[in-house]
């Protein structure tokens, strides 16, 4: 009976609501047999409604309210009381901040392993977002990175942010955000020379709309080609977007779609025939991989985590509205490098597949739990 306890950054009804339940999620090949939440709200969804995110583990939401880390760190706290009824193997947290450093105070107190995820190189969305709280999370950085048991890592490039910080070599790992191809195989496809097609190409992008992404990029290149754009997501610029558009006047070459059930994107994938991402900086970017799973041609920012992630089977671009342009318009007169460079997407995303993804998990787990000493925690 091993048993996983997750210090939540998100309530499970996040996830529910945003239409992201992926198999196994919180639960790589089944290692535990238990996984147990602390949520940051008073109530939370029904857990049979996400049973999914830990496949076969039996599923327990702990809600702690939205102030528990007042007292979380006391042996008379909710976070306390929680860890002795539970008796974790592992204790995980997806950011090195509040949860993760919590994650690692009681790990360290009660000798048991802790794993925290790092999604972005935090130093870098600081220098691009100046916001207080940004720099408030450099404490618990400080505190969380170096003390980890391990530090799993989205990309080599927010691997070295972990460095930065102390976390040695032998104490990170690279584990891809998990994308399962087989989802996106229905959507391989050969694409025609426009001459025999009866619309014009379809461009297809998917992201929050907030500055980092820089959607505007992409909507300016459009409006200099025989193109149209699907713009998936939605967030704070959606209304400074839509005027944008309005202002080019090609309203009928760009659609926005607020969100989409993590089940139905694929058939967006199926529906383009090349994805591109404008962004200023990434950790990771899920988008992209399953864009490169369903086999299109990808064109996006020449940045160090889709450098990773793309490699050689891209077009990688300056993040101007003219260098889009150009790149997009190469794919529109050329459709056999579409298809050369959808089919070499596709047999590169192969190798960075969700099912590798998982295993490699799932033996960290395992790897973890060599160290865990079988006997009961005593929290006071």
């Amino acid at each position: 009976m091993k048993r996983l306890l997750v210090f939540l950054t998100d309530p499970l009804k996040a996830f529910q609501e945003k239409g992201e339940i992926k198999a196994r999620y919180y639960n790589p090949e089944n290692v535990f047999s238990e996984v147990h939440f602390v949520s940051p709200i008073t109530r939370d969804v029904d857990p049979q409604e996400v049973q999914e995110l830990v496949g076969t583990a039996k599923l327990t939401i702990h809600t702690v309210g939205p102030r528990y880390y007042l007292t979380a760190g006391l042996p008379f706290g909710s976070v306390a009381k929680i860890l002795e009824t539970v008796q974790p193997h592992v204790i995980r947290a997806y950011d090195p901040a509040l949860r993760g450093s919590l994650a690692v105070y009681w790990g360290r107190r009660l000798h048991l392993p802790t794993l925290i995820s790092v999604h972005a190189d935090l130093d870098e969305q600081r220098s691009h977002e100046k916001r207080f709280m940004h720099f408030v999370r450099v404490l618990f950085e400080g505190y969380c990175l170096p003390r980890a048991t391990d530090v799993l890592c989205v990309t080599r490039h927010v691997e070295r942010y972990a460095h930065r910080w102390g976390v040695n070599t032998e104490r990170t790992h690279v584990i891809y955000n998990r994308v399962s191809g087989e989802r996106f195989e229905q959507s391989v496809k050969r694409l025609q020379p426009l001459e025999e097609r009866a619309s014009a190409l379809s461009i297809l992008t998917v992201g929050r709309l907030i500055p980092p992404k820089y959607q505007a990029c992409l909507i300016e290149a459009v409006a200099r080609l025989n193109a149209t754009l699907t713009v998936i997501g939605d967030g704070i610029l959606r209304e400074s977007l839509e005027r944008l558009v309005d202002e080019l006047q090609i309203r009928q070459q760009v659609r926005f779609i607020r969100a989409v059930p993590h089940q139905e994107i694929a058939r967006y994938y199926a529906a383009a025939d090349v994805f591109a991402m404008a962004t200023h900086y990434e950790g990771f970017c899920i988008p992209v991989l399953e864009a490169m799973s369903a086999g299109l041609p990808i064109v996006v920012s020449k940045i160090p985590p889709l450098v990773e992630i793309v490699g050689d089977t891209g077009q990688l671009v300056d993040n101007d509205p003219e260098a889009f342009a150009f790149a997009l318009q190469r794919l529109i007169d050329d459709s056999s490098l579409r298809n050369k460079m959808g089919m070499m997407a596709r047999q590169r995303a192969a190798t960075l597949d969700g099912s590798v993804m998982e295993q490699r998990e799932a033996q960290l787990y395992e790897a973890l739990m060599k160290t865990t000493e079988e006997s009961p925690i005593d929290v006071h």
